[in-house]
């Protein structure tokens, strides 16, 4: 990355007019990744000897490499929704006297030094070390984590490729369901057949020729797309699309609320970000297999703190930028004679929905034990009793306007974030924890399970009187609300 482009950066972020929240949404995500660099580093680590140990009769390294293909897809289908190119830079420096060529190297480089692609060097750094301990060579060792090094990256330039070109999301698609097709219908093992790929690296370390091809076609093929594509008219300009008209009818069993409903509907249905947003929560789903499958193994606390996180996706995404959603057109709603109340209600319901959801879609974790669903449903009472309130209230702290057809950026984004609503996150993970675990260690678990559901009943019992005071505050800074939206 040249010096100059890299100090241009820095002068624009340093610039900004939302530095204090830039700043901290970067040490938000800076402990985020730590946490997940943490999580990644340990699994690699245990996993080698954990995996000899269950199975002795098997090599551990046989049964890794049977699975990284379907990590492989996992990897991409995660890279897709988070990870996208600096749209909003790219555009910038075309307006400078920079070569292409300059600019796209520049993009490229900066998307392999990504922290994206530093997670997965966490994960297969240290199987490949247990590899040269267990009387594996060296070269061996070296081979296999260098390959699949480049298979990550090369799956870096595929998510570039796919978040900018329709027909090659349409094939990736087609691909994964034809993968499935062939594996569970037409019992053509493909998945075994690339875990036999994978062992051979380590007897034939030639092998990584393949990855090493694949690597320098895709990039070259990512530097060409780039460029064909890198102007203001081509890929980087808004896309236009037709609204969609669907009325919604099945809503009207909501009776007054129905109107709410339908907009937020419409709302993710036609816009990109939140679309993307509620895809995303539907991942949250998976966080508890990071930690039920090693129960034993695991601090008692993750146990509510995983819980939570499964049912209560929805929450921390999409609505954590609730009334932030509607800012394109709040004003609008508010000189509408509209009931504020049956607005914050519609809400409400909008994410208890999504909690019931996401409860029945977690009932395969039974498969864990009665009590790791136990869990799973005290925290979706505490999610519908009390993440949507607290969700709701910071909200009211939340007066930064977003753009809704923008593709969110995990990583970069600052938009409707502030430091406030930060410390409004920090209940939703905290308080269900020590409301388990406290009574869990006074007595025992399961007095620990009715409190942390208890205390979600409580909100649902008095949601009323709680939505009134809720009311009133959202009318108190109405005013502010509306002038903050309105300063783009």
């Amino acid at each position: 990355m040249s010096s100059s482009l890299f100090n241009l950066g820095l002068k624009k972020f340093l610039r900004a007019p939302q530095l204090e929240a830039k700043l901290a949404i970067k040490v938000l995500m800076g402990l985020l990744f730590l946490y997940f660099a943490g999580s990644f580093l340990f699994g690699g680590i245990v996993i080698y000897p954990a995996l000899s140990k269950k199975f002795p009769e098997q090599d551990a390294i046989s049964i890794i490499n049977s699975t990284l293909a379907l990590i492989f897809i996992f990897e991409l289908i995660i890279r897709y929704f988070l990870q996208q190119l600096p749209v909003t830079e790219i555009k910038s420096l075309l307006m400078l006297s920079i070569p292409k060529n300059r600019i796209i190297r520049n993009v490229l480089l900066r998307s392999i030094i990504s922290i994206y692609n530093a997670i997965p060097y966490l994960f297969y750094l240290p199987i490949s070390i247990a590899l040269f301990k267990d009387d594996y060579l060296l070269s061996q060792a070296f081979t296999w984590w260098v390959s699949l090094m480049l298979l990550s990256l090369s799956i870096n330039f595929i998510t570039i490729l796919v978040n900018k070109n329709n027909k090659i999301l349409v094939g990736f698609i087609l691909g994964l369901i034809l993968l499935f097709v062939a594996e569970n219908y037409l019992k053509i093992e493909i998945i075994s057949l690339a875990g036999l790929f994978f062992d051979s690296l380590l007897v034939k370390p030639i092998m990584a020729l393949i990855p090493l091809s694949i690597f320098l076609g895709l990039y070259s093929v990512t530097f060409r797309f780039l460029k064909n594509n890198l102007n203001l008219e081509g890929s980087l300009a808004a896309k236009k699309e037709v609204a969609n008209a669907e009325r919604y009818d099945f809503l009207d069993i909501f009776g007054s609320h129905a109107l709410f409903l339908k907009n937020d509907l419409r709302l993710i249905v036609r816009n990109l970000r939140p679309r993307n947003v509620v895809m995303a929560s539907f991942l949250f789903l998976f966080y508890g297999l990071a930690f039920f499958p090693t129960l034993e193994h695991q601090p008692e606390f993750f146990i509510p703190f995983a819980s939570i996180f499964i049912t209560g996706g929805f929450l921390l995404t999409y609505g954590n930028y609730v009334p932030a959603w509607d800012s394109e057109y709040y004003p609008f709603l508010m000189c509408q004679n509209l009931s504020y109340k049956r607005y914050l209600d519609s809400k409400w319901y909008l994410m208890t929905f999504a909690v019931v959801v996401s409860t029945i879609f977690s009932i395969p974790y039974v498969y864990f034990g009665v009590d790791v669903y136990l869990m799973i449903l005290s925290g979706a009472f505490f999610n519908i009793g009390l993440g949507t309130w607290i969700t709701l209230y910071g909200g009211l702290l939340n007066k930064q306007s977003l753009q809704l057809n923008v593709k969110a950026n995990a990583f970069e984004n600052t938009q409707a974030f502030s430091g406030k609503q930060f410390l409004m996150i920090l209940p939703k993970m905290i308080l269900p924890v020590l409301l388990y675990l406290i009574p869990a260690k006074i007595s025992n678990s399961t007095l620990g399970l009715i409190t942390l559901a208890s205390t979600g009943i409580l909100g649902i019992v008095f949601k009323n009187q709680i939505l009134n005071q809720m009311v009133r505050l959202y009318v108190k800074e109405k005013h502010q609300t509306l002038k903050a939206f309105t300063q783009k």
